[in-house]
């Protein structure tokens, strides 16, 4: 309902309650209460009030009678304030005042009076978010944007104005993802360990009978390991105590001989390749889960899966052995030779369940050795949003949307959507890494709105933020302009910041030798990035000033 302001009651507050009224203002007066719907937000004047019950007089004239919630601030006759409509049941009016957005600036209530929209709670705060983004209130911008918010209801005013302003599609997939980041609650690499562990957990659990067990682990088991090798390569040995894995080139995790470093006699150790059942599987796996296989099918006489001393071979990779079970578990169910606790005793298992782990961060996860490569990291994204809408229909063939594992493919499917999106402005993206003996999240942005085109001066910045379980929170500040490179490494504790600063000289001689001039500095920690504050509104205009509230001057007669 449409109210004017405050003044303008003055001259109605002496007008004696019960003053007969025409039947034509009676008719309007009926009209008037009918507007005033639960959530509306209007101006009066108290006229009369006693207890409960209170006549508020409005600028047109008319009194309308009303309850007061019994919570309510005390009134005293004169007093002009804003209320809120509680209830409107049988023409009794349940109202109470109203402190809330907006009430005390007037711009908000003359743009809304202007647009012609209601006064409302939510449409108050539209406005008032409008203009801390200093976005136009006109009667078209407010319209459109007021057609967004009814048509969102479940989403907040705040998130709705910024995606808009941001240029970003309104949907609530988008809406959750977009405030996700903006809580820090978006982390890519939590969303996949959640999935890692739920996919197991779902195989076992499920009430299903043998064949569609093993139908549904085979067609899970053709998604994930999609494009996958059978072979890791030569498993590496050396005597030479001295050579690092580094400089061998190899994806190993590191090498260890018998006897002392450099011993003429030193016998090699094997170090398996991460993928190999040798690095998946620990001692104590092993042994379980060579029992567990000896009793599934024909396995035990697979020359293959155990060798000639009975062993089982570890050179094997996890996704090598996942399909060798898978055949087997195919093979004796079309002779039906397969019970029910065999299968679920196998899904449960430790063993199995960390040969699907590795496959999945195999797929899933980056290499700091590969994060150079543009490739590696959209071929990820690329398969990644595929297995998961793949994922995604084989848990609605069998009516398991809804389950956690369902939730979990539909968080990730959403994220990779949002960082897309995203993408077609900003340069952004999630790396999950996988590192030695950890995994971790990192975050790379740069300043470079794909809408204009780079500055003048030719300089590009970047940052990359990681979290590391032992240096913890670390971000890393690059400015490149040329070959001139200003570098911060920033550290939320100072353990950190001292085994980064001693180790600095290695990496200035690095870049140095490949022709960079190079500022580097460490410092303590900066706060964490904010993804909306500090990244996406970075080059819009005004960005230096967001969050000041700017008044806009309008046409009222628009």
């Amino acid at each position: 309902m449409q109210i004017s302001y405050v003044g303008q009651y003055n001259k109605n507050a002496g007008q004696p309650v019960g003053t007969p009224v025409p039947s034509t203002a009676v008719t309007s007066l009926t009209a008037a209460i009918r507007e005033l719907a639960p959530g509306s937000i209007f101006e009066g004047n108290v006229s009369f009030v006693k207890g409960a019950n209170v006549i508020l007089s409005l600028e047109n004239g008319q009194n309308v009678h009303a309850r007061l919630d019994k919570n309510a601030l005390k009134l005293v006759p004169g007093q002009s304030m804003f209320f809120q409509v509680k209830s409107n049941e049988g023409g009794v009016v349940a109202i109470r005042p109203y402190m809330g957005t907006g009430t005390s600036n007037p711009t908000l209530m003359r743009a809304l009076q202007a647009a012609g929209l209601p006064m409302d709670e939510r449409n108050l705060q539209m406005v008032n978010e409008m203009m801390k983004e200093q976005m136009p209130i006109h009667a078209d911008a407010l319209a459109d944007m007021h057609r967004a918010i009814v048509a969102n209801e479940n989403i907040s005013v705040d998130t709705l104005v910024q995606m808009r302003k941001l240029g970003l599609p309104i949907t609530p997939q988008m809406a959750a993802q977009f405030e996700n980041y903006r809580n820090d609650t978006h982390m890519l690499l939590g969303q996949m360990n959640d999935l890692m562990e739920e996919l197991p957990q779902f195989l076992e659990s499920q009430g299903m009978d043998v064949p569609q067990m093993v139908g549904l682990n085979t067609q899970l088991l053709g998604i994930l390991t999609e494009g996958m090798a059978d072979d890791a390569g030569q498993v590496l040995q050396s005597a030479d105590a001295t050579l690092l894995p580094q400089e061998m080139g190899a994806e190993v995790e590191g090498m260890f001989f018998d006897g002392e470093a450099g011993a003429a006699d030193a016998q090699p150790t094997v170090r398996y390749a991460p993928q190999q059942l040798g690095a998946v599987l620990d001692v104590q796996t092993q042994e379980s889960f060579s029992d567990l296989l000896r009793s599934i099918g024909d396995l035990v006489e697979n020359d293959t899966v155990f060798g000639e001393n009975g062993d089982l071979n570890l050179n094997l990779t996890a996704k090598k052995m996942l399909s060798l079970i898978d055949h087997e578990l195919q093979t004796q169910l079309a002779k039906g030779g397969l019970e029910a606790d065999d299968v679920k005793d196998l899904l449960s298992h430790k063993g199995y369940q960390k040969l699907l782990n590795n496959v999945m961060e195999e797929q899933w996860l980056v290499r700091p050795s590969e994060v150079k490569s543009k490739e590696r990291i959209s071929g990820l994204y690329e398969r990644l949003q595929r297995q998961m809408e793949e994922i995604s229909k084989v848990l609605k063939l069998t009516g398991n949307e809804n389950s956690a594992l369902g939730h979990s493919v539909e968080q990730i499917r959403s994220n990779v959507e949002f960082m897309n999106q995203v993408n077609q402005i900003y340069n952004y993206v999630q790396i999950p890494l996988k590192m030695n003996g950890q995994n971790a999240n990192g975050d790379l942005y740069v300043y470079t709105n794909k809408r204009r085109a780079r500055g003048e001066n030719g300089e590009l910045s970047a940052f990359l933020h990681l979290d590391m379980e032992h240096l913890g929170s670390t971000d890393v500040s690059v400015k490149m302009k040329g070959k001139s490179v200003d570098t911060n490494f920033s550290f939320s504790d100072d353990e950190s910041y001292a085994l980064v600063e001693k180790y600095l000289p290695i990496l200035d001689a690095k870049l140095s030798a490949l022709g960079y001039n190079v500022t580097l500095t460490v410092s303590g920690d900066r706060g964490r990035m904010d993804f909306v504050e500090d990244f996406l509104k970075k080059d819009l205009p005004g960005a230096g000033s967001t969050g000041v509230v700017h008044r806009y001057s309008f046409d009222v007669r628009a």
